[in-house]
């Protein structure tokens, strides 16, 4: 009766805490996201392609940047989710208020992931602990990566349901665990890809070991390897999922898969710092190592021990140092041997490290717990007393408040983007006079070049994501945008030199400068200064250049373009629609 008692005291303080940390990332994430978005890498990059999506839903073809690209070549969920709160919201709220919703999922997420190891108590630690882990907090406040998040996510609230199936064959748990796996598939396809080796294998093999006690048994009286080969073995399990996963993978995005495989990337590999030697590139290693995996690395021997202390937690246990080593980008020639070369100077490799700090989620909580009011906390109040571990226990916490409190700060310390730019006198300058008629490049703005795009239909010759670049005098060197040529070294200005020079090639007339540094190039260059916005912009202008002229899109199946802009939303209804039949005619049934 003790045990049962201890059970629902444990459910009903899960619950409560999974509650407390759904109003703190609501309180914290909710009011701070909105402020921190700017200085983000990415984020104005994907309300670009939501601002296509809400202009141009079913016409993948997008002429603002490069002279054209197909916007098939990024899954499009999380920007067609944006495009639609922004029909209701400004843009910028519109992309604040998705990001915290799917961050209230991520929460959830990581409650149910949780509880698949260890008590809901736990879980709900897990839940708080999510709203504060650097990692995702970095992802959010520094990266601007949404649909990375979302592609986490629901593969999170995936993986419960697959445990469930493989244990019991109930073909409801299948149906629940295919429909969240289809929202990852359509939100990020790199997330469902190695989600696939590093979440969902060790999610089975845990299943099918806990499904089996016998096999189990023989899992632990085996070492490593060969006990998961003979779990394999002799349990046979169906393919359904396997091949119905598969097909989801392909026919969801299949546009994306065409594109890649007709139109594949041929450039020279642009440097990355997740790729850098650590020991050498400090700076590098403290952004993609050290800030997302500072907590991983402080309890990573008791990481280390709960992870490696059951054979079922074998699966996870591989993941996760796997997961680290990759991470470590360049300081080891490990992860390149392991990726290939090409993998290796294609990935961004800080996406590995960040896994590894999910995967630890369960166990960092479990020590927690443990370590708060469990059996560590009566061993060390026992040897050093009360005050010590109250002391620590503060300080510890104290010091880690203080340094996510850094992390929301991270571009007031150290400026990731130049200061805000007021792109309204610039739009005024497009829309008179016909100066959309001609294309027009930035300098200087950082990643508010995508956000000025966002809000004009004049064309540049730039852009801000490299894997649509066609233009050979991009593609030949290592170099992502002509906007900060400056710091890409001798190859940055030559490329833009030749944009310069050859400005009647691709009707480049204008050119918006954030920057005097380029003064001596443009001026050389044969541009002239014209005037001075009111937003201190210069705006310089090239003459004798002719209009754009009209490109052909690149053709795609009509078909396929009805498909991209009703199936990945369509994976969305589908989940939150069996999501409600599963709570009230499956789950609540079930628990009475």
């Amino acid at each position: 009766m003790k045990n049962q008692d201890h059970m629902l005291w444990s459910e009903f303080l899960g619950k409560r805490l999974l509650l407390v940390a759904l109003s703190l990332g609501l309180l914290t994430h909710g009011i701070i996201v909105y402020f921190t978005l700017p200085q983000t890498y990415d984020a104005y990059v994907h309300m670009f392609f939501a601002d296509h999506y809400s202009r141009f839903w079913f016409e993948p073809w997008e002429y603002r940047w490069y002279t054209g690209f197909l916007t098939i070549s990024y899954p499009p969920l999380v920007h067609q989710l944006i495009a639609l709160i922004s029909k209701i919201f400004p843009l910028k709220i519109a992309f604040a208020i998705y990001a915290i919703t799917i961050f209230e999922a991520l929460i959830l997420g990581v409650y149910r992931f949780t509880k698949m190891f260890y008590s809901k108590q736990t879980a709900g630690v897990a839940a708080i602990l999510a709203v504060v882990l650097s990692s995702l907090v970095e992802t959010l406040h520094v990266y601007g990566q949404v649909p990375t998040l979302t592609g986490l996510a629901f593969l999170l609230n995936a993986l419960p349901f697959l445990y469930q199936y493989l244990k019991t064959s109930d073909w409801r748990y299948l149906i629940m665990a295919l429909a969240f796996i289809a929202v990852t598939v359509s939100s990020h396809h790199v997330t469902a890809i190695f989600g696939m080796v590093f979440f969902i294998a060790p999610a089975m093999l845990m299943a099918l070991v806990d499904g089996n006690p016998e096999l189990g048994k023989k899992v632990y009286s085996e070492n490593s390897f060969p006990g998961f080969g003979s779990c394999l073995e002799e349990k046979e399990r169906d393919p359904l999922f396997g091949f119905s996963t598969i097909f989801l993978a392909i026919a969801l995005i299949f546009p994306y898969w065409y594109w890649s495989r007709t139109d594949p990337i041929t450039q020279v590999s642009i440097p990355h710092g997740s790729r850098d030697n650590f020991l050498e590139e400090t700076s590098s290693g403290l952004v993609f190592y050290i800030i997302p995996l500072l907590l991983i690395f402080a309890l990573l021997p008791a990481i280390s021990f709960l992870i490696t202390k059951k054979k079922r937690h074998l699966g996870w246990a591989v993941s996760f140092f796997a997961c680290l080593l990759l991470g470590s980008g360049g300081t080891t020639p490990l992860p390149k041997m392991l990726l290939g070369e090409n993998a290796f100077n294609i990935l961004t490799l800080d996406r590995f490290g960040f896994w590894a700090s999910i995967i630890a989620i369960p166990y960092i909580s479990h020590f927690l717990v443990s370590f708060i009011g469990g059996s560590i906390k009566n061993y060390w109040t026992g040897k050093y007393g009360e005050t010590s571990h109250f002391l620590i226990s503060g300080l510890s916490g104290f010091s880690y408040l203080l340094f996510i409190i850094y992390i929301f700060h991270l571009a007031s310390f150290r400026p990731l983007q130049p200061k805000a730019v007021e792109i309204e006198p610039i739009i005024n300058f497009l829309n008179r006079d016909d100066h959309m008629r001609w294309r027009y490049l930035t300098l200087g703005f950082g990643d508010q070049m995508a956000w000025l795009s966002s809000n004009t239909l004049a064309a540049t010759i730039d852009g801000n994501y490299h894997s649509a670049r066609r233009l050979p005098e991009m593609t030949s060197r290592a170099v992502e945008r002509l906007e900060n040529a400056k710091y890409l070294m001798e190859d940055g200005m030559a490329s833009l030199n030749d944009f310069l020079t050859l400005a009647e090639k691709y009707q480049l007339k204008y050119v918006f400068s954030n920057d005097r540094y380029y003064d001596p190039l443009l001026f050389y260059s044969g541009w002239n200064r014209t005037i001075r916005l009111e937003n201190g912009i210069m705006v310089w202008e090239k003459g004798n250049i002719s209009t754009i002229q009209p490109i052909k899109p690149t053709e795609l199946n009509p078909i396929l373009k009805k498909l991209w802009g009703i199936l990945p939303v369509s994976t969305l209804i589908v989940a939150m629609g069996l999501t409600l039949v599963y709570l009230f005619y499956f789950k609540k049934p079930k628990m009475n």
